[in-house]
């Protein structure tokens, strides 16, 4: 029903006098828009261990076509709902990119360290949200890398001759190391040459401090940290658990760039992938154990603010994220 003209002009008055106040021309505007975020970082405990999520930033498909690039196995139709489960973006497929800094006591080490703007414009946030959670980079004994790729590592250097953590030793996969320093490996590489010069960018600085370690087997690589086995998006590519108490945490790298999409199609393979079945092996075993033990888990790409767990949801799997309050 029409509203009353007496009620009308009621509700109105309020707002005539506020504008009546200011004279004309003398509106109060509002502030400059702020411009940028920022730095991100969340933090956990898992037992006795402090775990705190870094955003280094984000980063996606160039356009609708590289989404059959990426997912081969996919088609519009079946990627639809998927796509709109994980916030659908017109213009391709984006994820976050962090990293994280564990500190169990004994050891203040890294699980990856971001990117750079110089490879990718949206990505290089990781030292100042180090620094906003309290730690500063030259504090870090240990980074440890899942694999060598630019988001991942190209925070260890920017430039190939200073070292962002100066009093680190880099700890990666013997397979990994050699796939991208071995210029016999090159032709391997999905990417091409430009991923390979940032790679050996990234690790140059710490020539003579990196440790390698054998990835047919976990290894504890630091006192109560194992690597585990994830070979297929690079033949290197792991992910690195430990535990303290009764609670168990899982930190991967590439097991899923599209959360939504590849844990409810885990069988579909990645068109990055060095060697895509191994990869759908890689991933399958790895979210069977995380569902099965109920592990915790943190991951570069993982919805922010970076923890969750893995549950299985029909034939494949759902993320489930943490509470940011808990």
């Amino acid at each position: 029903m029409p509203m009353p003209l007496g009620r009308r002009a009621m509700l109105a008055a309020p707002a005539l006098l506020a504008g009546a106040a200011l004279a004309p021309g003398a509106r109060a505007a509002a502030p400059p828009q702020a411009g940028t975020a920022n730095p991100g970082f969340h933090r956990v405990k898992v037992g006795e261990i402090e775990v705190t999520a870094l955003l280094d930033g984000a980063m996606g498909g160039a356009g609708e076509q590289f989404i059959p690039r990426f997912f081969p196995d996919s088609t519009p139709e079946s990627i639809a709902a998927l796509r709109e489960r994980a916030w659908f973006m017109p213009n391709g497929l984006h994820q976050p990119v962090g990293a994280y800094v564990v500190n169990t006591g004994r050891n203040l080490f890294m699980v990856d360290c971001g990117g750079h703007s110089s490879f990718i414009r949206t990505t290089g946030r990781t030292l100042d949200a180090l620094r906003a959670s309290g730690y500063r980079p030259e504090q870090v004994d240990t980074v440890l890398l899942t694999h060598i790729h630019p988001e991942h590592a190209l925070g260890l250097s920017y430039d190939g001759a200073t070292a962002n953590f100066p009093n680190a030793e880099v700890v990666v996969s013997a397979v990994d190391h050699a796939f991208w320093t071995d210029p016999a490996q090159e032709s391997r590489v999905p990417q091409g040459q430009r991923f390979i010069e940032a790679a050996r960018r990234a690790i140059r600085p710490y020539a003579n401090r990196i440790r390698t370690f054998d990835i047919a087997r976990e290894v504890e690589v630091l006192p109560g940290v194992f690597s585990v086995p994830a070979p297929g998006h690079t033949p290197g590519h792991v992910s690195f658990r430990f535990a303290s108490g009764n609670e168990t945490m899982l930190i991967w790298g590439d097991i899923a760039h599209q959360t939504v999409i590849q844990l409810a199609r885990p069988r579909w393979r990645v068109g990055v992938d060095v060697d895509p079945a191994m990869g759908i092996e890689s991933r399958v075993k790895h979210l069977d154990m995380l569902a099965a033990d109920r592990i915790q888990v943190g991951g570069v790409h993982v919805p922010w603010p970076g923890f969750g767990r893995v549950i299985r949801d029909g034939e494949g799997y759902a993320w489930v994220q943490r509470p940011f309050h808990v």
